[in-house]
C-alpha cells in the first residue's frame, strides 16, 4: 500500500510553529519525504516572511534561491545607480525596499526608486517584481504613481523608478486634516477612478490598503496616488515573459482587506471585483476609523480560522461598527467634524448599502467596476437614489424630499398657515363682522410683508447670484445651497400669486428668475419650462397694456435667456428665433427712448448674443453686422451720466468682433480690432484691478492674439501670447479656484500652445508640459462635471491630437494607448448624441488614425476592421450632407 502524500498545509503550520531556522531545517528534514514537498512547504513559509508582518515569522529565516546564494547588499544610500543616487530608505516590502533618489541626467529631479531585496532574487520572486514594473507602465492616469525607468543594478538587481509621491496614507492624510465624510467620499471616488484605469489596462491591484493610496497636495489640492501594484495579476495580457504563478495554499495580499475569493488560496479565479471589495474595506475604514473585521481578531486568529472568517462571516453594517466603538467614538467624530450622536445615523442607510454591496461575499453581487462604485457614490453626494438601496417606492420619495426640503418645507408652512387661515376666516365669520374686518386688515399686512420678503430676496439674488450666473458655469457648495434655496421661494411664488396684472408680472419675473437658476444647476428642460411660462405670461401682459415697458423689457430678457439656453443646448434654428423674437422688442424699446442708456445697452447685448450665435452657424455677414452695431450703440451712451461700465461693453464687443473677422479669415482686419481692444482693456485693468470679468475677457483677448499670430506664422509672438494669458488665467484659478469655466480656459491656452510649439517641431516641449496640462485639467473637470459636454469634447480633441503626437515622434505604446482613450471617449459621445454628426466624424477620424497604426505595426487583421469602420461612417457623413446652419466640427470649441 501506498503511503499517503503529505499534508503541505500541516507540514506548514507545524514548521511555522518553530521559531529557529535550525529546527525547521531538521522538522523538514524528517517530514518531507521528497524534495517537492519541502520546495512547496519552503515557499509558503517564505510568502509568509513577506506578508507585512501580519503573520509574524523570524526575520532570520532563509529565502530559497533557485541559483545563486544572496548577494551582499551593497546598494545602499549614496550608491549611484545608473543616473540615480540613492540618498534614504522610505519604505520597504516584502520583496523590495523604496529609495528616494536624485536624478542627475537628462533632468535634475527626486524620484522614487524600488529595488529588489538581496537575497529575494527567486525566480518568483524577481517574476513578481517586473510584473509591477510592468503594470506601472501601463498606467497613465493622474491619480496612479508614473513609472519613469527601469533596468539592473551593478550588482544585478532589478529596480525601477517611478515619480516620488510625497504623500500620507489616505485614511491619515483625512485624519489629521479632518475631512468630514463628504470630503473623504471625493476623495475617495478619484481613487475608484484610478483603479478603474488599471482595470482598463488589464491589471488587477490585488493589494489595495491605505499605505497604498497615499494623498499628496498639489496647488494647494489633495491629490490620491495608488502605488504599489508589487502583486498585480494581469487580466488580459502577459506582463511579464518570465513565469508569474501564484502556488497553491499562497497567500496574497493584505488579509484585513483582501477579498473572500483571494483569501481561498488558489487566485486562479480573482477578477477585478476582487479589487472592488478592496475599495470597500477602504471606504469602510473611511466612515468609520476601522476595517470590517477586528485586527486584532485576525492577528490572533489560526491560518484557516482567518481564512472562515474573511470568507465565511458578515462585518457589521459601517453604522453598526460606530455604534459599539465605546470610547474611540468621540476621537472618530472629531477626526470627521461631526457630533458623536450623529456620525452614526449621518453613516446609515445609504452611505451603509453602499459600502456592505462591495464588501459582498458573493462577487457577482458586488459593483461590477470600480466606476459603478465611484457612480453610486457620486448619487449620494448629489442626492440622487443610489443603486444599492432598496428599490422601494418609499425610499425614492424620501430622496426627493431630501433634494426638495427647502421648497416643501415653505410649501408645508403654506398649506398650514392656509388651513389654519382658512378655520380661523371660518371661525371668526360665524363670530362678527367685525372679526372679518380685522381678518381682512391682517391679510392686507401679510400680502404686504410676503412682497417686502420677496423684494429682500430679489435683491440679493440679484446682487450676488447673478454676478455667479453670468461669470460662471458651475456653483460652488455653498452658492448651490443659496440658489436651491432662491429657487423654491421663487418656484412658491410664482405658482402662488393672484391673477391680477400685477401678480402676474410678478410670477413671470420669478419664472424667469428659476429658469436662470435650473439653467445653472444644470437642469435645461426644468428652465426652458419655466422661460416658457414667463414669456407666455409677458406676451399676453405685453399685449393687453402696450404702454407698460417693464412688461416688454422682461418679456426680452425672457426670450434672450431661453436663446442662450437653447444655444448652449445645440438647438440652433430655435435659439435663433428667440434672439430674434427678444431683439424686436428691444428695438422697439429703444428706439422710442433713444435716450436711456440701459434700453440702448441692452439692444446691444442683443445683437451682439445673436450675433455670436450666427457667427457659429457661419452666418458671418450678417453676424458682422450685428457686432458692429453693437458697439456703436455702446459708443453712443459714452456721454450719458451715470454710465460707467460702456468700456466693458465696448471691449467685449470688440473682441466677439475681432473673434468673427478671425474666423472668416479676414486675419489682417482681425488683428487691428485685437491690438485696438487690447488698448481698451489696457484702461480697463487699471481702472477695474479686482474685476474678474475684466481679467477673464483680456486672458481670453490674449489666448485670440496667440491663435492669430500663429496662423500667419509668427510663433515666436504667438508663444508669447499664450504666455501673456496663461498668466493671467493662473491669477483666476488662484483667486476663484471653485470657478470651473477659468481652468477650462486655460486648459484650453495650454492646449493651443501645444499645438503651436507640436507645428515648430518643439515636440517634447508641447507632449510634456501643454498637453499633459491641458489633460490633466481637464480630466479632473469631466470627473467633476461627468454632465458638461464641452470638457469632455475638449479632452477628446486633446488627447486626440496627444496620441497624434505620439506616432510622430515614434512613441508607439504611447500613441496606442492614447487612441484608445479617445475612442473610449468619442464612442460616448457618438452613442448619447446619435443626431449630431460632427461626433460621428470625430470619432471616424480617431478610427482612421488607430488603424493606421495598427498597420504600421504589422497588426493587419484589427487595422482592417477598425479601418472599415472609419470608413463606414466616414460614407455616412458624406451621404447626408450637413444641413444649413449646421455646426461642423470644432466651431465654437475656443471658449470666447
Amino acid at each position: 500500500m501506498q503511503p499517503s502524500a503529505p499534508n503541505i498545509e500541516e507540514l506548514f503550520f507545524e514548521a511555522r510553529a518553530l521559531r529557529r531556522p535550525e529546527d525547521r531545517s531538521a522538522f523538514l528534514d524528517r517530514a518531507c519525504p521528497d524534495r517537492e514537498a519541502r520546495r512547496r512547504v519552503e515557499e509558503l513559509l517564505a510568502v509568509d516572511t513577506e506578508a507585512n508582518g501580519f503573520l509574524a515569522s523570524p526575520a532570520s529565516l532563509p529565502t530559497v534561491t533557485d541559483a545563486q546564494p544572496p548577494l551582499p547588499d551593497i546598494e545602499r544610500p549614496g550608491e549611484v545607480i545608473g543616473p540615480y543616487r540613492l540618498l534614504e530608505a522610505i519604505g520597504e516590502g516584502g520583496m523590495g525596499t523604496v529609495y528616494m533618489a536624485e536624478q542627475a541626467e537628462p533632468v535634475r529631479r527626486k524620484v522614487a526608486l524600488k529595488l529588489i531585496k538581496p537575497g529575494m532574487d527567486s525566480k518568483q520572486v524577481v517574476a513578481r517584481f517586473e510584473a509591477e514594473r510592468q503594470a506601472l507602465a501601463l498606467m497613465d492616469h493622474p491619480n496612479i504613481a508614473r513609472v519613469l525607468d527601469g533596468g539592473m543594478t551593478p550588482s544585478g538587481l532589478p529596480y525601477f523608478v517611478m515619480e516620488l509621491v510625497r504623500g500620507l496614507p489616505i485614511t491619515d492624510y483625512c485624519d489629521q486634516h479632518q475631512l468630514n465624510i463628504r470630503e473623504r467620499l471625493e476623495l475617495f471616488v478619484l481613487v475608484c477612478r484610478a483603479v478603474q484605469h488599471a482595470h482598463q489596462k488589464g491589471v488587477i491591484h490585488r493589494d489595495l490598503k491605505p499605505s497604498n493610496v497615499l494623498v499628496t497636495v498639489i496647488d494647494g489640492e489633495a491629490v490620491p496616488k495608488v502605488i504599489d501594484f508589487g502583486i498585480a495579476k494581469a487580466t488580459g495580457q502577459a506582463l511579464t515573459e518570465k513565469t508569474l504563478f501564484t502556488g497553491f495554499h499562497q497567500f496574497v495580499g493584505t488579509p484585513l482587506y483582501v477579498s473572500p475569493e483571494q483569501a481561498e488560496l488558489s487566485g486562479v479565479d480573482v477578477d477585478t471585483r476582487s479589487d472592488i471589495y478592496s475599495l470597500g474595506v477602504l471606504l469602510y475604514e473611511l466612515l468609520t476609523g476601522t476595517t470590517p473585521f477586528d485586527a486584532e481578531t485576525l492577528r490572533q486568529a489560526a491560518f484557516d480560522e482567518m481564512r472562515r472568517i474573511i470568507c465565511e462571516e458578515e462585518p457589521p453594517r459601517p453604522s453598526t461598527r460606530l455604534s459599539t466603538l465605546g470610547e474611540r467614538l468621540p476621537t472618530v467624530s472629531a477626526r470627521r467634524k461631526a457630533d458623536p450622536k450623529r456620525l452614526g445615523a449621518s453613516v446609515k442607510g445609504e452611505l451603509d448599502w453602499v459600502v456592505m454591496k462591495a464588501l459582498e461575499k458573493d462577487r457577482r453581487r458586488r459593483y461590477e467596476t470600480a466606476n459603478d462604485f465611484a457612480a453610486d457614490v457620486m448619487r449620494y453626494l448629489t442626492d440622487r437614489p443610489v443603486e444599492a438601496a432598496p428599490p422601494s417606492n418609499w425610499y425614492r420619495f424620501a430622496k426627493f424630499v431630501h433634494r426638495n426640503r427647502t421648497a416643501l418645507t415653505t410649501a408645508s408652512v403654506v398649506a398650514v398657515a392656509l388651513v389654519m387661515g382658512t378655520t380661523m376666516s371660518t371661525w371668526q365669520a360665524f363670530r362678527a363682522r367685525e372679526a372679518g374686518r380685522r381678518l381682512g386688515i391682517a391679510f392686507q399686512v401679510a400680502n404686504e410683508r410676503h412682497d417686502l420678503a420677496r423684494q429682500a430676496v430679489d435683491e440679493m439674488y440679484t446682487e450676488v447670484a447673478e454676478v455667479w450666473l453670468k461669470d460662471q458655469a458651475h456653483a460652488t457648495a455653498l452658492q448651490k445651497r443659496f440658489l436651491e434655496k432662491a429657487l423654491a421661494f421663487y418656484m412658491h411664488f410664482a405658482r402662488e400669486v393672484g391673477n391680477a396684472p400685477k401678480d402676474r408680472f410678478m410670477a413671470a419675473s420669478a419664472y424667469s428668475r428659476v429658469g436662470s437658476i435650473q439653467t445653472f444647476l444644470g437642469h435645461p428642460r426644468e428652465a426652458q419650462y419655466a422661460f416658457h411660462r414667463s414669456i407666455g405670461i409677458c406676451q399676453s401682459l405685453a399685449e393687453a397694456y402696450p404702454g407698460r415697458l417693464d412688461y416688454r423689457r422682461t418679456l426680452a430678457d425672457a426670450l434672450e435667456s431661453r436663446g442662450r439656453l437653447r444655444q448652449r443646448l445645440g438647438d440652433t434654428q430655435y435659439a435663433e428665433s428667440d434672439f430674434r423674437d427678444a431683439l424686436k422688442v428691444r428695438e422697439t424699446l429703444a428706439v422710442g427712448r433713444p435716450d436711456d442708456p440701459e434700453l440702448q445697452l441692452e439692444l446691444a447685448a442683443t445683437c451682439n448674443g445673436l450675433g455670436i450665435l450666427l457667427c457659429e452657424g457661419r452666418q458671418y455677414g450678417e453676424s458682422e453686422e450685428l457686432q458692429r452695431r453693437a458697439s456703436d450703440v455702446v459708443a453712443g451712451v459714452f456721454n450719458h451720466e451715470g454710465v460707467f461700465d460702456h468700456l466693458k461693453f465696448l471691449a467685449r464687443y470688440q473682441l466677439d468682433l475681432g473673434i468673427l473677422l478671425e474666423q472668416w479669415g479676414r486675419l489682417t482686419e482681425a488683428e487691428v480690432v485685437y491690438s485696438d481692444t487690447r488698448a481698451l482693456f489696457g484702461e480697463l485693468v487699471l481702472r477695474y484691478p479686482e474685476d474678474p470679468a475684466v481679467q477673464r475677457d483680456f486672458a481670453s483677448l490674449w489666448h485670440r492674439q496667440g491663435e492669430l499670430l500663429a496662423r500667419t506664422g509668427r510663433a515666436r509672438e504667438g508663444e508669447s501670447a499664450f504666455g501673456e494669458s496663461l498668466r493671467l488665467w493662473q491669477e483666476l484659478v488662484r483667486v476663484f479656484p471653485g470657478v470651473p469655466d477659468y481652468r477650462h480656459r486655460m486648459a484650453h491656452t495650454h492646449y493651443s500652445r501645444a499645438l503651436l510649439r507640436r507645428d515648430v517641431g518643439r515636440s517634447e516641449e508641447a507632449d510634456s508640459q501643454d498637453f499633459s496640462n491641458s489633460t490633466y485639467i481637464w480630466n479632473k473637470l469631466v470627473f467633476q462635471f461627468p454632465e458638461v459636454l464641452a470638457y469632455r469634447e475638449a479632452l477628446a480633441d486633446a488627447e486626440g491630437d496627444q496620441a497624434r503626437l505620439h506616432r510622430q515622434m515614434g512613441k508607439t505604446k504611447e500613441a496606442e494607448e492614447g487612441f484608445l482613450e479617445v475612442l473610449t471617449l468619442r464612442e460616448a459621445l457618438a452613442r448619447e448624441f446619435p443626431t449630431e454628426r460632427q461626433h460621428r466624424e470625430k470619432l471616424a477620424g480617431v478610427l482612421g488614425d488607430y488603424g493606421s497604426l495598427l498597420r504600421e505595426q504589422g497588426r493587419a487583421d484589427q487595422a482592417e476592421q477598425i479601418l472599415q469602420r472609419s470608413f463606414s461612417l466616414r460614407q455616412e457623413s458624406a451621404e447626408n450632407p450637413p444641413k444649413s446652419g449646421e455646426n461642423s466640427p470644432g466651431t465654437g470649441s475656443v471658449p470666447r
